[in-house]
């Protein structure tokens, strides 16, 4: 018997947050495969299991009664508002018996441990595509008072899109994102528009297709760090300008920024950043 393997940590890591901090997750269990002989398991949602391929030795679900008992918003590892002790306890009781939640997992938002020992890959596509090539956006829209700062107006992305499509009729200009999560944009009528904004999550499909994808425009949140990390050139909006363009962007990708106040969402120069994204956008493809 292998008591050397019996013996080896065991860890388990909620991924009930943030897609964005999904993505530190998967880069944290990345380093921990190459450089320890720890059994690592993850709980996650199906939709999210991609991220994790190759990288865990066990996949569990996210409890179907998780939603019934922890109503909060996702936010970083974690909900707001916070809740580690309960949900720490909450996850390691339906965890198997000999795996544990490590101590600095705190399901708050650390840039910590986790994130200082972390590789980053793109992720793998699961099929081939071929066809238009594409402009991706990201209309980032969260109705929870704690998150809603960050929405850029409804406005700004339909202004954006028309723009686009009559300056690059040959490019399939696309919205991604979920119903929960994001604008969906179903008024312009456009030959050379889809409004891709669904129900529920398909986080596979948005990496597959940035294979055709030649550039993406969105607010500084989870979908453009996806987007850099597949390396494809990407126009962000936001307050941290640093963050997504250094230290965030692991493949050092083509990155343009508009930077901003962290109140002025709703009212910045939209005139003065449609400008710097078409031109952006021109350079790209």
């Amino acid at each position: 018997m292998d008591w050397e393997r019996i013996n080896m940590p065991k860890f388990a890591y909620p991924d009930i947050g943030e897609l964005g901090w999904s993505l530190y997750l998967s880069g944290h269990l990345r380093w921990l495969k190459k450089n320890t002989d720890y059994s690592l398991a993850v709980i996650t949602s199906p939709n999210r299991k991609c991220l994790y391929h190759g990288l865990v030795d066990l996949f569990l679900d996210i409890p179907s009664d998780f939603y019934e008992k922890f109503k909060g918003e996702p936010n970083c590892f974690g909900l707001y508002p916070p809740k580690e002790k309960e949900l720490r306890g909450y996850f390691q009781k339906i965890i198997p018996s000999n795996y544990v939640i490590p101590e600095n997992f705190n399901f708050g938002c650390p840039f910590n441990l986790i994130l200082s020992k972390s590789i980053y890959k793109p992720y793998k596509y699961s099929k081939k595509l071929e066809g238009k090539k594409k402009i991706l956006i990201f209309p980032r829209y969260r109705s929870h008072p704690a998150m809603s700062y960050a929405n850029v107006p409804r406005l700004f992305y339909i202004t954006l899109i028309e723009k686009l499509c009559d300056e690059f009729l040959d490019y399939e200009v696309k919205t991604k994102g979920i119903e929960s999560g994001s604008y969906s944009i179903d008024e312009i009528k456009k030959c050379n528009y889809i409004n891709g904004v669904k129900k529920s999550a398909d986080l596979q499909d948005t990496i597959d297709e940035c294979q055709l994808a030649k550039v993406a425009i969105g607010s500084q949140s989870s979908l453009p760090k996806l987007t850099l990390l597949q390396k494809v050139p990407t126009f962000m909006i936001g307050w941290q300008k640093d963050r997504h363009t250094r230290q965030d962007n692991w493949m050092n990708t083509k990155v343009g920024f508009y930077e901003i106040a962290k109140d002025s969402y709703a009212n910045f120069d939209f005139k003065d950043c449609l400008s710097k994204i078409m031109n952006f956008v021109k350079e790209c493809v």
